[in-house]
Protein backbone atom coordinates (compact mmCIF):
# COMPACT_ATOMS: atom_id res chain seq x y z
CA UNK A 1 0.00 0.00 0.00
CA UNK A 2 0.97 3.55 -1.16
CA UNK A 3 2.37 5.41 2.06
CA UNK A 4 -0.44 7.95 3.38
CA UNK A 5 2.79 11.11 2.81
CA UNK A 6 2.83 10.07 -1.15
CA UNK A 7 -0.97 11.08 -1.21
CA UNK A 8 -1.21 14.50 -0.62
CA UNK A 9 1.87 14.73 -2.99
CA UNK A 10 0.60 13.21 -5.81
CA UNK A 11 -2.69 15.25 -5.57
CA UNK A 12 -0.57 18.76 -5.93
CA UNK A 13 1.66 17.37 -8.91
CA UNK A 14 -1.47 15.87 -10.29
CA UNK A 15 -3.10 19.77 -10.14
CA UNK A 16 0.00 21.15 -11.20
CA UNK A 17 1.22 21.94 -14.89
CA UNK A 18 4.85 20.68 -16.22
CA UNK A 19 5.40 24.79 -16.85
CA UNK A 20 3.96 25.93 -13.62
CA UNK A 21 5.69 22.99 -11.58
CA UNK A 22 9.11 23.75 -13.53
CA UNK A 23 8.50 27.53 -12.00
CA UNK A 24 8.03 26.19 -8.75
CA UNK A 25 11.58 24.24 -9.42
CA UNK A 26 13.41 27.00 -10.25
CA UNK A 27 12.24 29.59 -8.10
CA UNK A 28 13.33 26.95 -5.45
CA UNK A 29 16.65 26.60 -6.74
CA UNK A 30 17.27 30.24 -6.33
CA UNK A 31 15.98 30.34 -3.13
CA UNK A 32 18.03 27.92 -2.25
CA UNK A 33 20.91 29.59 -3.94
CA UNK A 34 20.65 32.46 -1.59
CA UNK A 35 20.35 30.53 1.42
CA UNK A 36 23.58 29.16 0.90
CA UNK A 37 25.08 31.57 0.08
CA UNK A 38 23.91 34.00 3.04
CA UNK A 39 25.24 30.57 5.33
CA UNK A 40 29.17 30.89 3.01
CA UNK A 41 28.60 27.48 1.80
CA UNK A 42 28.40 29.48 -1.86
CA UNK A 43 31.31 32.12 -3.04
CA UNK A 44 28.35 34.27 -4.03
CA UNK A 45 27.13 37.39 -2.67
CA UNK A 46 23.09 36.61 -2.38
CA UNK A 47 21.95 40.15 -2.45
CA UNK A 48 23.42 39.65 -6.45
CA UNK A 49 21.66 37.01 -7.16
CA UNK A 50 18.39 38.34 -5.78
CA UNK A 51 19.27 41.85 -7.74
CA UNK A 52 20.12 39.48 -11.03
CA UNK A 53 16.89 37.47 -10.67
CA UNK A 54 14.90 40.70 -9.99
CA UNK A 55 16.37 42.11 -12.96
CA UNK A 56 16.00 39.58 -15.21
CA UNK A 57 12.32 38.41 -14.88
CA UNK A 58 11.60 42.37 -15.13
CA UNK A 59 13.73 42.89 -18.50
CA UNK A 60 12.34 39.52 -19.68
CA UNK A 61 8.64 40.35 -19.12
CA UNK A 62 8.45 44.03 -20.56
CA UNK A 63 10.35 42.84 -23.63
CA UNK A 64 7.79 39.73 -23.95
CA UNK A 65 4.74 42.52 -23.86
CA UNK A 66 6.83 44.25 -26.28
CA UNK A 67 7.63 41.91 -28.66
CA UNK A 68 3.85 39.66 -28.08
CA UNK A 69 2.93 42.94 -29.65
CA UNK A 70 4.42 43.73 -32.46
CA UNK A 71 3.71 40.58 -33.53
CA UNK A 72 0.34 40.51 -32.97
CA UNK A 73 0.18 37.55 -30.44
CA UNK A 74 -0.52 35.93 -27.00
CA UNK A 75 2.11 36.33 -24.63
CA UNK A 76 2.93 33.41 -22.43
CA UNK A 77 3.25 34.79 -18.86
CA UNK A 78 4.82 31.27 -17.42
CA UNK A 79 7.39 31.17 -20.30
CA UNK A 80 8.95 34.41 -19.71
CA UNK A 81 9.65 34.08 -15.71
CA UNK A 82 10.96 30.14 -16.45
CA UNK A 83 13.38 31.73 -18.76
CA UNK A 84 14.37 34.74 -16.60
CA UNK A 85 15.26 32.23 -13.58
CA UNK A 86 17.09 29.60 -15.98
CA UNK A 87 19.27 32.70 -17.05
CA UNK A 88 20.00 34.18 -13.69
CA UNK A 89 21.07 30.50 -12.47
CA UNK A 90 23.52 29.89 -15.10
CA UNK A 91 25.04 33.66 -16.27
CA UNK A 92 25.76 35.22 -13.04
CA UNK A 93 25.87 35.90 -9.86
CA UNK A 94 27.50 38.92 -11.56
CA UNK A 95 27.50 42.27 -10.03
CA UNK A 96 24.38 43.99 -11.55
CA UNK A 97 25.67 47.83 -11.26
CA UNK A 98 28.76 46.98 -13.98
CA UNK A 99 26.87 44.38 -16.12
CA UNK A 100 23.21 46.31 -16.55
CA UNK A 101 24.31 45.90 -20.24
CA UNK A 102 24.87 42.37 -20.34
CA UNK A 103 21.87 41.08 -18.24
CA UNK A 104 19.93 43.57 -20.11
CA UNK A 105 21.00 41.97 -23.77
CA UNK A 106 20.68 38.09 -22.49
CA UNK A 107 16.75 38.96 -21.24
CA UNK A 108 16.03 40.88 -24.03
CA UNK A 109 17.38 38.15 -26.89
CA UNK A 110 16.05 35.32 -24.97
CA UNK A 111 12.55 36.99 -25.01
CA UNK A 112 13.16 38.25 -28.84
CA UNK A 113 14.41 34.56 -29.94
CA UNK A 114 10.75 33.40 -29.21
CA UNK A 115 9.52 35.31 -32.07
CA UNK A 116 12.59 35.41 -34.57
CA UNK A 117 13.54 32.30 -34.47
CA UNK A 118 10.65 30.38 -35.03
CA UNK A 119 8.52 28.16 -37.45
CA UNK A 120 4.79 28.21 -37.23
CA UNK A 121 4.45 30.63 -34.85
CA UNK A 122 6.38 28.35 -32.48
CA UNK A 123 9.91 28.96 -30.87
CA UNK A 124 13.08 27.03 -32.57
CA UNK A 125 15.51 27.35 -29.86
CA UNK A 126 15.75 27.22 -26.08
CA UNK A 127 15.55 30.90 -25.02
CA UNK A 128 17.78 30.80 -22.86
CA UNK A 129 20.06 28.89 -24.72
CA UNK A 130 19.58 31.34 -28.06
CA UNK A 131 20.04 34.47 -25.21
CA UNK A 132 23.12 33.17 -23.57
CA UNK A 133 24.93 32.74 -27.72
CA UNK A 134 23.74 35.37 -28.70
CA UNK A 135 24.83 37.67 -26.11
CA UNK A 136 28.27 35.85 -26.23
CA UNK A 137 28.46 36.74 -29.65
CA UNK A 138 28.15 40.60 -29.27
CA UNK A 139 29.34 41.22 -26.19
CA UNK A 140 31.68 38.61 -25.71
CA UNK A 141 31.05 37.10 -22.34
CA UNK A 142 28.19 33.83 -22.13
CA UNK A 143 27.56 31.93 -19.05
CA UNK A 144 29.32 30.39 -16.51
CA UNK A 145 26.39 27.58 -15.45
CA UNK A 146 27.38 28.45 -11.29
CA UNK A 147 24.23 26.29 -10.43
CA UNK A 148 26.31 23.61 -11.42
CA UNK A 149 28.23 23.22 -8.25
CA UNK A 150 28.43 20.66 -5.21
CA UNK A 151 26.30 22.12 -2.70
CA UNK A 152 23.73 22.93 -5.17
CA UNK A 153 23.43 19.27 -6.38
CA UNK A 154 21.12 17.44 -3.67
CA UNK A 155 18.32 20.34 -4.73
CA UNK A 156 19.19 19.96 -8.46
CA UNK A 157 18.82 16.50 -8.48
CA UNK A 158 15.77 15.76 -6.24
CA UNK A 159 13.79 18.45 -7.79
CA UNK A 160 14.82 17.06 -11.23
CA UNK A 161 13.97 13.67 -10.51
CA UNK A 162 10.61 15.38 -9.59
CA UNK A 163 10.35 17.14 -12.42
CA UNK A 164 11.05 14.03 -15.16
CA UNK A 165 9.07 12.05 -13.33
CA UNK A 166 5.84 14.30 -13.53
CA UNK A 167 6.56 15.22 -17.80
CA UNK A 168 7.37 11.73 -17.99
CA UNK A 169 10.92 12.74 -19.54
CA UNK A 170 13.15 9.81 -17.99
CA UNK A 171 14.07 8.30 -21.47
CA UNK A 172 14.91 11.26 -22.62
CA UNK A 173 17.10 12.36 -19.85
CA UNK A 174 18.74 8.68 -19.23
CA UNK A 175 19.01 8.54 -23.16
CA UNK A 176 21.43 11.49 -22.72
CA UNK A 177 23.40 10.82 -19.93
CA UNK A 178 23.87 6.89 -20.79
CA UNK A 179 24.75 8.27 -24.56
CA UNK A 180 26.95 11.13 -23.32
CA UNK A 181 28.86 9.10 -20.09
CA UNK A 182 29.35 6.54 -22.50
CA UNK A 183 31.15 8.23 -25.14
CA UNK A 184 33.43 9.87 -22.59
CA UNK A 185 34.19 6.20 -20.92
CA UNK A 186 34.86 4.77 -24.48
CA UNK A 187 37.04 7.94 -25.40
CA UNK A 188 39.11 7.25 -21.92
CA UNK A 189 39.69 3.50 -22.58
CA UNK A 190 40.68 4.22 -26.51
CA UNK A 191 43.30 7.24 -25.59
CA UNK A 192 44.84 4.76 -22.93
CA UNK A 193 43.69 7.38 -19.87
CA UNK A 194 42.15 4.77 -18.17
CA UNK A 195 40.07 7.02 -15.99
CA UNK A 196 37.49 4.91 -14.07
CA UNK A 197 33.85 4.77 -14.00
CA UNK A 198 33.74 6.35 -10.56
CA UNK A 199 35.63 9.29 -11.55
CA UNK A 200 34.21 10.02 -14.59
CA UNK A 201 30.84 10.10 -12.88
CA UNK A 202 31.85 11.68 -10.23
CA UNK A 203 32.94 14.34 -12.32
CA UNK A 204 30.52 14.59 -14.35
CA UNK A 205 27.62 14.42 -11.75
CA UNK A 206 29.12 16.35 -8.63
CA UNK A 207 31.14 19.04 -10.27
CA UNK A 208 29.62 20.17 -13.71
CA UNK A 209 25.86 21.71 -14.59
CA UNK A 210 25.06 18.19 -16.80
CA UNK A 211 22.30 17.61 -14.36
CA UNK A 212 20.52 20.84 -14.43
CA UNK A 213 21.03 21.23 -17.95
CA UNK A 214 19.20 17.95 -18.69
CA UNK A 215 16.90 18.42 -16.06
CA UNK A 216 15.77 21.60 -16.67
CA UNK A 217 17.05 22.79 -20.44
CA UNK A 218 17.04 19.93 -22.68
CA UNK A 219 13.52 18.83 -21.51
CA UNK A 220 12.19 22.09 -22.27
CA UNK A 221 8.35 20.91 -23.68
CA UNK A 222 8.17 23.73 -26.68
CA UNK A 223 11.68 22.38 -27.86
CA UNK A 224 11.51 18.99 -27.29
CA UNK A 225 10.03 15.74 -29.00
CA UNK A 226 6.71 14.57 -27.29
CA UNK A 227 6.93 10.87 -28.60
CA UNK A 228 9.25 8.33 -26.75
CA UNK A 229 10.95 7.46 -29.72
CA UNK A 230 11.67 10.70 -31.24
CA UNK A 231 12.60 11.88 -27.53
CA UNK A 232 15.78 8.99 -27.41
CA UNK A 233 16.90 10.22 -30.71
CA UNK A 234 16.99 13.66 -29.98
CA UNK A 235 18.92 13.15 -26.85
CA UNK A 236 21.34 10.78 -28.30
CA UNK A 237 22.23 13.52 -31.10
CA UNK A 238 22.70 15.99 -28.56
CA UNK A 239 24.55 13.94 -26.33
CA UNK A 240 27.03 12.72 -29.60
CA UNK A 241 27.01 16.59 -30.31
CA UNK A 242 28.49 17.61 -26.99
CA UNK A 243 31.04 14.79 -26.84
CA UNK A 244 32.25 15.94 -30.06
CA UNK A 245 32.05 19.78 -29.67
CA UNK A 246 34.29 19.27 -26.42
CA UNK A 247 36.71 16.41 -27.99
CA UNK A 248 37.30 17.61 -31.58
CA UNK A 249 36.28 21.48 -31.95
CA UNK A 250 37.27 22.58 -28.76
CA UNK A 251 35.13 25.44 -28.94
CA UNK A 252 33.44 27.55 -25.83
CA UNK A 253 29.86 27.40 -24.93
CA UNK A 254 29.85 23.18 -25.77
CA UNK A 255 26.25 22.96 -23.96
CA UNK A 256 24.25 25.56 -25.41
CA UNK A 257 25.81 24.68 -28.92
CA UNK A 258 24.53 20.90 -28.21
CA UNK A 259 20.55 22.03 -27.54
CA UNK A 260 20.59 24.02 -30.47
CA UNK A 261 21.76 20.82 -32.06
CA UNK A 262 19.10 19.20 -30.92
CA UNK A 263 16.43 21.67 -31.13
CA UNK A 264 17.49 22.11 -34.90
CA UNK A 265 17.71 18.42 -35.47
CA UNK A 266 13.78 17.91 -33.70
CA UNK A 267 12.62 20.99 -35.96
CA UNK A 268 13.71 18.78 -39.10
CA UNK A 269 12.42 15.60 -37.87
CA UNK A 270 9.12 16.59 -37.08
CA UNK A 271 7.82 20.10 -37.76
CA UNK A 272 5.36 21.52 -35.76
CA UNK A 273 1.83 22.25 -35.69
CA UNK A 274 0.69 25.40 -34.23
CA UNK A 275 -2.31 27.10 -35.22
CA UNK A 276 -5.19 29.08 -34.26
CA UNK A 277 -8.99 27.84 -34.23
CA UNK A 278 -12.27 29.31 -34.39
CA UNK A 279 -15.01 28.26 -31.73
CA UNK A 280 -17.94 27.19 -33.92
CA UNK A 281 -20.39 26.14 -31.59
CA UNK A 282 -20.26 23.84 -28.36
CA UNK A 283 -22.68 21.04 -26.67
CA UNK A 284 -23.40 20.09 -23.61
CA UNK A 285 -23.32 16.26 -23.67
CA UNK A 286 -24.26 15.10 -20.03
CA UNK A 287 -24.13 17.25 -17.01
CA UNK A 288 -20.64 17.99 -16.53
CA UNK A 289 -19.52 17.42 -20.24
CA UNK A 290 -19.23 19.59 -22.64
CA UNK A 291 -18.44 19.34 -26.45
CA UNK A 292 -16.15 22.07 -28.43
CA UNK A 293 -15.98 22.37 -32.26
CA UNK A 294 -13.25 24.28 -33.60
CA UNK A 295 -12.80 25.23 -37.01
CA UNK A 296 -8.81 25.18 -37.57
CA UNK A 297 -6.93 27.54 -40.09
CA UNK A 298 -5.89 24.31 -42.37
CA UNK A 299 -6.81 21.00 -42.16
CA UNK A 300 -3.78 18.94 -40.46
CA UNK A 301 -3.74 15.24 -40.71
CA UNK A 302 -3.55 12.86 -37.02
CA UNK A 303 -4.04 9.43 -35.76
CA UNK A 304 -7.25 8.52 -33.95
CA UNK A 305 -6.21 8.61 -30.31
CA UNK A 306 -3.48 11.74 -30.92
CA UNK A 307 -3.72 15.04 -28.60
CA UNK A 308 -2.85 18.53 -28.80
CA UNK A 309 -1.75 20.68 -26.42
CA UNK A 310 -4.29 23.63 -26.44
CA UNK A 311 -3.57 27.42 -25.33
CA UNK A 312 -6.03 29.41 -23.79
CA UNK A 313 -4.51 32.60 -21.89
CA UNK A 314 -6.41 34.31 -19.17
CA UNK A 315 -5.31 36.56 -16.78
CA UNK A 316 -5.27 35.75 -12.95
CA UNK A 317 -4.44 32.04 -14.13
CA UNK A 318 -4.32 29.16 -11.03
CA UNK A 319 -1.48 26.98 -10.64
CA UNK A 320 -2.52 25.04 -13.28
CA UNK A 321 -1.45 27.63 -15.77
CA UNK A 322 -2.99 28.43 -19.22
CA UNK A 323 -2.15 25.43 -21.65
CA UNK A 324 -3.62 21.79 -21.46
CA UNK A 325 -3.18 18.56 -22.86
CA UNK A 326 -6.46 17.48 -24.79
CA UNK A 327 -7.14 14.17 -27.05
CA UNK A 328 -8.75 15.54 -30.01
CA UNK A 329 -12.43 13.40 -29.97
CA UNK A 330 -12.85 13.90 -33.50
CA UNK A 331 -11.78 11.58 -36.27
CA UNK A 332 -9.58 12.43 -38.92
CA UNK A 333 -12.40 11.73 -41.18
CA UNK A 334 -14.64 14.53 -40.13
CA UNK A 335 -14.11 18.62 -41.07
CA UNK A 336 -13.62 20.12 -37.65
CA UNK A 337 -11.94 19.46 -34.44
CA UNK A 338 -13.65 18.61 -31.17
CA UNK A 339 -12.80 18.85 -27.80
CA UNK A 340 -14.32 17.15 -25.22
CA UNK A 341 -13.47 17.38 -21.46
CA UNK A 342 -15.52 17.65 -18.10
CA UNK A 343 -16.18 20.65 -15.89
CA UNK A 344 -15.97 20.73 -12.07
CA UNK A 345 -18.09 22.62 -10.27
CA UNK A 346 -15.04 24.36 -9.09
CA UNK A 347 -12.80 24.00 -11.58
CA UNK A 348 -9.54 25.48 -12.76
CA UNK A 349 -9.09 28.77 -14.27
CA UNK A 350 -8.48 27.28 -17.93
CA UNK A 351 -11.18 25.28 -17.35
CA UNK A 352 -13.62 28.44 -16.42
CA UNK A 353 -12.01 30.42 -19.19
CA UNK A 354 -12.93 27.31 -22.10
CA UNK A 355 -16.85 26.97 -21.03
CA UNK A 356 -17.07 30.76 -21.01
CA UNK A 357 -16.03 30.54 -24.78
CA UNK A 358 -18.51 31.88 -27.02
CA UNK A 359 -18.92 31.71 -30.99
CA UNK A 360 -16.00 33.00 -32.43
CA UNK A 361 -13.65 33.32 -29.74
CA UNK A 362 -10.30 31.90 -30.35
CA UNK A 363 -7.71 29.33 -28.82
CA UNK A 364 -3.90 28.36 -30.01
CA UNK A 365 -3.08 25.00 -30.29
CA UNK A 366 0.36 22.77 -31.00
CA UNK A 367 2.21 19.88 -30.04
CA UNK A 368 0.58 17.24 -32.02
CA UNK A 369 1.34 13.89 -30.56
CA UNK A 370 0.84 10.88 -28.90
CA UNK A 371 1.72 6.99 -29.37
CA UNK A 372 -2.13 5.89 -27.93
CA UNK A 373 -3.11 5.12 -31.58
CA UNK A 374 -4.81 2.13 -33.22
CA UNK A 375 -2.38 -0.88 -33.84
CA UNK A 376 -1.07 -1.48 -37.52
CA UNK A 377 -3.23 -4.83 -37.64
CA UNK A 378 -6.28 -4.32 -36.61
CA UNK A 379 -6.98 -8.28 -36.69
CA UNK A 380 -5.48 -8.23 -33.30
CA UNK A 381 -8.31 -8.16 -30.60
CA UNK A 382 -8.30 -5.75 -28.50
CA UNK A 383 -10.03 -4.46 -25.03
CA UNK A 384 -10.63 -0.30 -24.67
CA UNK A 385 -11.30 1.05 -21.07
CA UNK A 386 -12.73 4.04 -20.16
CA UNK A 387 -12.99 5.76 -16.75
CA UNK A 388 -14.88 8.97 -17.27
CA UNK A 389 -13.79 11.17 -19.77
CA UNK A 390 -10.69 8.76 -20.90
CA UNK A 391 -13.35 7.76 -23.47
CA UNK A 392 -12.68 10.75 -25.52
CA UNK A 393 -9.53 8.51 -27.73
CA UNK A 394 -11.83 5.61 -28.10
CA UNK A 395 -14.95 7.79 -29.49
CA UNK A 396 -12.21 9.17 -32.28
CA UNK A 397 -10.56 5.40 -32.75
CA UNK A 398 -14.38 3.62 -33.11
CA UNK A 399 -15.61 7.10 -35.62
CA UNK A 400 -12.09 6.66 -37.88
CA UNK A 401 -13.38 3.12 -38.16
CA UNK A 402 -16.49 3.96 -39.25
CA UNK A 403 -16.18 6.27 -41.53
CA UNK A 404 -13.71 4.25 -43.57
CA UNK A 405 -15.69 1.19 -43.25
CA UNK A 406 -12.96 -1.01 -41.11
CA UNK A 407 -13.73 -3.76 -38.39
CA UNK A 408 -11.96 -4.67 -35.42
CA UNK A 409 -12.68 -6.88 -32.34
CA UNK A 410 -12.83 -4.57 -29.40
CA UNK A 411 -14.51 -4.62 -26.13
CA UNK A 412 -15.19 -1.42 -24.50
CA UNK A 413 -15.39 -1.24 -20.81
CA UNK A 414 -16.65 2.13 -20.36
CA UNK A 415 -17.30 2.98 -16.22
CA UNK A 416 -18.78 6.07 -14.96
CA UNK A 417 -19.62 8.00 -11.65
CA UNK A 418 -23.80 7.50 -13.12
CA UNK A 419 -25.14 6.46 -16.12
CA UNK A 420 -26.07 10.30 -17.34
CA UNK A 421 -22.25 10.46 -17.61
CA UNK A 422 -21.81 8.15 -20.37
CA UNK A 423 -21.17 9.61 -23.84
CA UNK A 424 -21.32 9.19 -27.17
CA UNK A 425 -23.58 6.13 -26.83
CA UNK A 426 -25.06 6.50 -30.52
CA UNK A 427 -21.47 6.23 -32.34
CA UNK A 428 -21.00 2.99 -30.01
CA UNK A 429 -24.15 1.67 -31.04
CA UNK A 430 -23.46 1.93 -34.52
CA UNK A 431 -20.28 0.38 -34.43
CA UNK A 432 -22.17 -2.27 -32.70
CA UNK A 433 -23.90 -2.91 -35.47
CA UNK A 434 -21.88 -2.18 -38.28
CA UNK A 435 -18.96 -4.41 -36.87
CA UNK A 436 -19.67 -6.08 -33.84
CA UNK A 437 -18.43 -3.48 -31.06
CA UNK A 438 -19.40 -4.63 -27.83
CA UNK A 439 -19.91 -2.19 -24.78
CA UNK A 440 -20.06 -2.88 -21.45
CA UNK A 441 -21.47 0.34 -19.20
CA UNK A 442 -20.61 0.74 -15.72
CA UNK A 443 -21.61 2.74 -12.95
CA UNK A 444 -19.96 3.17 -10.13
CA UNK A 445 -22.71 5.36 -7.67
CA UNK A 446 -26.59 5.33 -7.43
CA UNK A 447 -27.83 2.68 -10.61
CA UNK A 448 -30.63 4.25 -12.52
CA UNK A 449 -34.45 2.12 -12.21
CA UNK A 450 -34.25 0.44 -15.23
CA UNK A 451 -30.49 0.40 -15.74
CA UNK A 452 -29.17 -1.89 -18.44
CA UNK A 453 -25.71 -1.79 -17.50
CA UNK A 454 -23.43 -3.61 -14.78
CA UNK A 455 -22.78 -1.53 -11.07
CA UNK A 456 -19.77 -1.49 -9.62
CA UNK A 457 -15.90 -0.80 -10.43
CA UNK A 458 -14.15 -2.46 -12.85
CA UNK A 459 -11.94 -5.26 -11.53
CA UNK A 460 -10.49 -8.52 -12.13
CA UNK A 461 -13.81 -10.45 -11.80
CA UNK A 462 -15.50 -7.93 -14.07
CA UNK A 463 -12.79 -8.24 -16.54
CA UNK A 464 -12.77 -12.08 -16.72
CA UNK A 465 -16.34 -12.24 -17.00
CA UNK A 466 -16.82 -9.65 -20.36
CA UNK A 467 -13.59 -10.80 -21.74
CA UNK A 468 -12.88 -14.31 -21.43
CA UNK A 469 -9.94 -14.43 -24.04
CA UNK A 470 -8.34 -11.33 -22.04
CA UNK A 471 -4.88 -12.95 -22.08
CA UNK A 472 -5.12 -12.79 -25.88
CA UNK A 473 -6.46 -9.05 -26.47
CA UNK A 474 -4.07 -5.84 -26.40
CA UNK A 475 -5.97 -3.70 -23.96
CA UNK A 476 -5.85 0.23 -24.24
CA UNK A 477 -6.31 2.30 -20.62
CA UNK A 478 -7.82 5.73 -21.00
CA UNK A 479 -8.36 7.80 -17.88
CA UNK A 480 -7.10 9.38 -14.45
CA UNK A 481 -3.26 8.57 -13.58
CA UNK A 482 -4.17 7.05 -10.61
CA UNK A 483 -6.73 4.87 -12.41
CA UNK A 484 -4.34 3.58 -15.42
CA UNK A 485 -1.72 2.71 -12.88
CA UNK A 486 -3.93 0.47 -11.20
CA UNK A 487 -5.22 -0.96 -14.40
CA UNK A 488 -1.80 -1.47 -15.94
CA UNK A 489 -0.95 -3.28 -12.35
CA UNK A 490 -4.32 -5.44 -11.90
CA UNK A 491 -3.64 -6.48 -15.62
CA UNK A 492 0.01 -7.74 -14.81
CA UNK A 493 -0.87 -9.87 -11.81
CA UNK A 494 -3.91 -11.58 -14.09
CA UNK A 495 -0.77 -12.65 -16.49
CA UNK A 496 -1.35 -9.82 -19.15
CA UNK A 497 2.25 -9.14 -20.87
CA UNK A 498 3.64 -5.40 -20.27
CA UNK A 499 3.93 -5.25 -23.95
CA UNK A 500 -0.17 -5.78 -24.59
CA UNK A 501 -0.85 -2.40 -21.99
CA UNK A 502 -1.67 0.75 -23.94
CA UNK A 503 -1.50 3.52 -21.70
CA UNK A 504 -3.26 7.24 -22.57
CA UNK A 505 -3.25 9.37 -19.29
CA UNK A 506 -1.61 13.55 -18.82
CA UNK A 507 -0.97 14.52 -15.37
CA UNK A 508 -3.59 17.11 -14.12
CA UNK A 509 -5.58 15.49 -17.36
CA UNK A 510 -9.19 16.71 -15.42
CA UNK A 511 -10.05 18.91 -12.39
CA UNK A 512 -11.87 15.79 -10.87
CA UNK A 513 -10.26 12.33 -11.09
CA UNK A 514 -13.25 9.86 -12.36
CA UNK A 515 -13.02 6.43 -10.51
CA UNK A 516 -13.70 2.99 -12.18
Amino acid sequence: MEHKIFVPLKKFFSGVTMYRLMLYFLIILVATAVGLSVAGKLPYDPVSILVNVIYLCAVSYLSNKFFAKVFRTKENSESQFITALILSLIVGPVDPTSNILFLTFVAVIAQASKYLIAFRGRHILNPATAGVLATALILGKGASWWVGTLPMLPFVFLGGVIMIRQIRRFQLVLSFLGVYCGLLFIDSLLVGRGISVFDLLQNLILHSPLLFFSFVMLVEPLTSPTSNRPRIYYAALAAICLFSFQKWLNVPYSLELALVAGNIFFRILKPDLRMTMRLLKKEKLSNNIFSFLFEPQKKFDFIPGQFLEWTLSHEHADSRGIRRWFTISSSPTEEHIWLTTRFADKGSTFKQKLKNMTEGDEIIVSGLAGDFVLPKDLSRPMVFIAGGIGITPFRSMVKYLLDKDLTADIILLYSNRTAADAVFKEIFEEANNRFGLKTVYTVTDETPPGWQGRSGFIDQEFIKAEVPDYQKRLFYISGPEPMVESFEKMLGSMGVREENIERDYFPGYTDTQQPV
